[in-house]
């Protein structure tokens, strides 16, 4: 986790470079209260609600998907809720997962290189005024 955190403050730091904010739905549901009695299912629901309210605030996405071998459920869904509602995306990627044509389809960028990937979002969001 701490390594983590380390890469939010990194990524923060790159984004704030070039004129963006981040939002972090882990920090920001660090100030959320949590159901504490329930089964999965409500938890479950609660989470991704959440989640997806934060996405619907978003001008765009910056989705890391670089670690291979790694069951990106999440970041998935949120990919194709994004796409639907046409928020930009730009993903990056490693090389074993370049060629996904599902991933192409659906995000606005994939890249090899976060800092590409930043520069991709850049220019998706001024062209998007």
């Amino acid at each position: 986790m701490r390594s983590t955190l380390a890469l939010a403050r990194v990524v923060s730091a790159e984004m704030a470079a070039v004129g963006l904010n981040v939002i972090d739905p882990i920090i920001e549901e660090r100030n959320r209260r949590p159901i504490r009695n329930g089964n999965i299912k409500d938890r479950s629901r609660q989470l991704v609600d959440f989640d997806l309210s934060i996405l619907r605030t978003c001008n765009g996405v910056l989705m890391d998907m670089s670690i291979p071998n790694r069951n990106y459920i999440g970041c998935t869904c949120e990919l194709t809720y994004a796409y639907l509602w046409k928020i930009p995306v730009a993903v990056h990627v490693g090389p074993a997962d370049y060629s996904r044509l599902w991933l192409h389809y659906h995000a606005h960028a994939v890249c090899l290189r976060r800092e590409d990937a930043i520069s991709a979002l850049v220019r998706l969001l001024r062209n998007d005024n």
